[in-house]
């Protein structure tokens, strides 16, 4: 029973000390920004074809939604 009590008490210890660590003090605040810009995003092809995503997903949802209409028509 001593031996499973002190696994215990290590263990409480240990995440004390984590929760230490982890709220410690903060460091000196943010770091300086410097004089070089990073470069620009490349373009991304789904923002230039975004008209055309959108009408074949509409063309498609009503392609299912009609077939589906097609065989709840059809007799057993």
């Amino acid at each position: 029973m001593k031996i499973e009590s002190n696994k215990f008490y290590f263990l409480i210890i240990f995440l004390f000390g984590i929760m230490d660590v982890f709220a410690g003090p903060g460091g000196s605040g943010p770091p300086a920004p410097t004089a070089k810009k990073p470069p620009p995003p490349p373009g991304l092809s789904i923002d230039e074809n975004s008209v055309i995503i959108v009408a074949i997903s509409l063309l498609f949802g009503i392609y299912i939604i009609y077939t589906n209409i097609l065989k709840t028509k059809t007799p057993i």
